[in-house]
């Protein structure tokens, strides 16, 4: 009786630290989680602020550690990258993504996909199709941009 009472006791033990185990789980793995519609939607609107020259939503919205690699293959920090845009140095038209593909990772999220670029910088028009990736993170701050990064397609011989 005793072991069969022992073995009772070890088998509700296991149970209940399993459960607990697994609603533990479930609470960390939501809590920070970015759906693929915020992600895309954040992606949108990072290519509208930097059409705009939107300095004040750009600090928002990108991460102060964020990385910005060009299609040329020019890195720039957050500073050097809003202040190209607060100054003139720089400026985009309107920037549309296509082809947005959004990998979510808990609490990141890479968005993928291809854009039209029109650039102006230090008087010189740049215009090419590129990809691109977007880093998304959820930071104390809420969801931000944490990197970008631009390839330029090469165009198609004609």
């Amino acid at each position: 009786m005793r072991v069969q009472r022992f073995v009772l006791v070890m088998i509700v033990a296991a149970i209940l630290s399993f459960s607990g185990v697994s609603i533990a789980q479930e609470k960390t793995s939501s809590v920070g989680a970015i759906g693929e519609s915020e992600a895309l939607n954040m992606a949108q609107q990072w290519a509208l602020l930097v059409s705009q020259a939107d300095i004040a939503g750009l600090e928002q919205l990108l991460s102060d550690r964020y990385v910005h690699i060009h299609g040329t293959a020019l890195v720039e920090s957050k500073g050097q990258f809003v202040e190209a845009l607060k100054n003139g140095t720089r400026k985009y038209d309107p920037i549309k993504i296509e082809e947005a593909n959004v990998r979510v990772f808990g609490d990141s999220a890479v968005v993928t996909g291809k854009f039209d670029l029109k650039a102006y910088t230090r008087g010189k028009t740049i215009e090419s199709i590129n990809r691109f990736g977007l880093l998304l993170v959820k930071t104390q701050s809420g969801l931000q941009v944490a990197s970008f990064q631009a390839t330029a397609i090469p165009p198609q011989p004609k």
